[in-house]
């Protein structure tokens, strides 16, 4: 795994996850304006880079970000944000925070798919993914951009997911079938790892109402963690509010980082 670290490391530090098949490019948009008030660590997910491993699961990427912490001496978050397989990876990631005993003050999760899957489903998850990946290596941002399938995410408005197709077109050279079938696995075995009821206050799951994995997942989720915070956005595609209304996303994002600030 490779770390991007962005701003001053003297500031309330910060861990962003990016989405599947992404490189941390994809959260630039987000990372380059809090990187005037945080220190902003943007995990390389292994498999997402020339010259790395497959990416492994959600257990060992979230290991490595721990032994990164540890290796630097960082013993509190301020916060931990995560965008579609991101937010699973930064759930794993809070339960192991938790029993090394760094504290974690708060987490925003966007879009997080938190599904368990049977294998036939994962299967077929798999073989769609392999497919996607194959035709982007060989298409350019616009082209892939104006596929009929990106539809479903953003609700008509092709620039809103533009951040999200740029790092996949960037990264689809690089992923091996190997990283493709774990991350695959990352994203429908999700177990609800347990967290205690104060950790559970101060993490925020938002989804647009019309996304696919909001009516599948969101039911668990708050069974599961039911302290939580839950919000759902009206009108939007997976992940597209964060970039068209970008300076109020941001304005969430401080506001929980400082929310049990005296």
């Amino acid at each position: 795994m490779k770390f991007n670290t962005y701003g001053n490391n003297r500031h309330p530090i910060m861990i962003m996850l990016t989405s599947s098949f992404c490189s941390a490019d994809s959260l630039e948009y987000l990372y380059s304006d809090l990187a005037q008030d945080y220190f902003v660590i943007v995990p390389e997910y292994n498999g997402h880079y020339e010259g790395s491993s497959d990416f492994t699961s959600r257990k060992k990427e979230a290991a490595e970000i721990i032994e990164y912490l540890n290796d630097h001496k960082i013993k509190n978050i301020c916060l931990i944000y995560g965008q579609s397989m991101g937010a699973e990876i930064g759930m794993e990631l809070i339960y192991q925070l938790i029993r090394h005993k760094i504290n974690v003050e708060s987490a925003f999760f966007d879009g997080g798919t938190f599904l368990k899957q049977p294998k036939l489903y994962k299967a077929l998850m798999n073989f769609k993914q392999k497919s996607m990946i194959n035709k982007m290596r060989n298409q350019s941002v616009d082209e892939v951009v104006a596929w009929k399938s990106v539809d479903q995410f953003n609700k008509g408005d092709n620039e809103s997911v533009r951040p999200l197709i740029e790092s996949m077109v960037k990264t689809a050279p690089i992923i091996t079938d190997g990283s493709i079938k774990n991350e695959t696995e990352a994203r429908y075995t999700f177990n609800f790892p347990p967290l205690p009821e104060q950790m559970q206050e101060n993490i925020f799951f938002v989804y647009s109402d019309e996304e696919k994995t909001f009516k599948s997942c969101f039911r668990h989720l708050i069974e599961a963690y039911p302290a939580a915070n839950f919000k759902t956005i009206p009108g939007y595609g997976h992940l597209t509010y964060s970039v068209e209304k970008t300076d109020d996303y941001l304005r969430v994002i401080r506001a929980i980082c400082t929310r049990n600030q005296d």
